[in-house]
């Protein structure tokens, strides 16, 4: 997401202190939840609140990085995430809760504030990757009809 020390540092002291961050995210790997540009809000979270669809801002060695929790683990006494873009095939190394710099819980687009945190919204995201989902199913199924040979004995 971003790649300036500077950046982070300055995200990460104003989390710590309890205000909620905005700023314009960069690239594609959560589309179409967070689309390159778009303006999004980050809060700080605890890592004990953490649930499966929560989308996190973590530490991945000198960015930072929005990825959306697919699993959440424990090793001892410590917690680990596994982060996917919703963009992506593969999910990311694993996220130990150290890492974790806040929850995105919003994103602005066309002028209105769109929640990424809560029950609704891990639901609106089920949906749609459910009909995402439909829609390649269906189009896997009516490409193979093209191909389709007649086996019919000839008369």
């Amino acid at each position: 997401m971003r790649h300036s020390a500077v950046f982070g540092a300055v995200i990460e002291e104003a989390l710590a202190n309890g205000t909620v961050v905005r700023f314009r995210a960069e690239g594609n790997s959560m589309y179409p939840t967070i689309r390159d540009g778009e303006p999004i809000t980050v809060a700080a979270v605890p890592a004990e609140q953490v649930v499966r669809g929560d989308v996190l801002l973590c530490r991945h060695g000198h960015r930072l990085l929005a990825h959306r929790v697919v699993g959440v683990t424990t090793h001892g006494t410590e917690r680990f995430f596994e982060l996917r873009g919703d963009a992506k095939v593969s999910c990311d190394s694993p996220v130990a809760a150290g890492a974790v710099v806040g929850r995105v819980v919003g994103v602005r687009r066309n002028g209105r504030v769109i929640p990424l945190s809560g029950c609704g919204a891990r639901l609106r995201h089920k949906a749609r990757a459910a009909a995402s989902g439909a829609k390649a199913f269906v189009r896997r199924a009516f490409a193979g009809d093209d191909l389709r040979v007649s086996s019919r004995p000839s008369s």
